[in-house]
């Protein structure tokens, strides 16, 4: 691989990628705390499942998210200590459960989603309409690439 001494991020898909992740996480973690948001930046996403899908079970989440059955234990502990979530057992496995938001938790994944929302708007101002639309289709075959079938 060449290597060019003062490019912002190694120039592989990998490096590219990671760089404008950490950079985006950085900068996102920043936004929320001036915010005085209430959630670390690791629970917010299991937050936004929860809103986007209006409650799921906590292994839908940790599939959509990519993490642990472990983490997102943790992560819906604390929201539901926070009074944010509600933890429903399944009527038929009593294994599964669902997750819910409470109409605190509510307030507050629409308060993230309003931060989201602003902060993709001043990344989408960097891309033109056509960029952006390549952009997205990009992503998209990335994401497939490396899904398991």
């Amino acid at each position: 691989m060449n290597r060019k001494i003062g490019h912002p991020a190694p120039p592989s898909l990998i490096g590219q990628i990671g760089s404008l992740y950490h950079k985006m996480q950085k900068e996102s973690g920043k936004i929320f705390r001036e915010q005085g948001f209430p959630l670390e930046m690791d629970q917010i996403p299991v937050l936004m499942i929860l809103y986007y899908s209006g409650g799921a079970s906590q292994k839908h989440t940790g599939t959509a998210l990519a993490r642990d059955k472990a983490s997102i234990n943790r992560t819906i502990s604390v929201l539901l200590k926070k009074g944010l979530v509600e933890v429903i057992p399944d009527t038929i496995d009593k294994r599964k459960t669902h997750v819910k938001l409470t109409a605190n938790g509510e307030k507050l994944a629409e308060q993230a989603d309003a931060i989201l929302g602003r902060f993709d708007a001043v990344l989408s101002s960097a891309l033109t309409e056509q960029e952006r639309k390549e952009f997205d289709k990009t992503m998209l075959k990335l994401i497939e690439a490396v899904t398991p079938r």
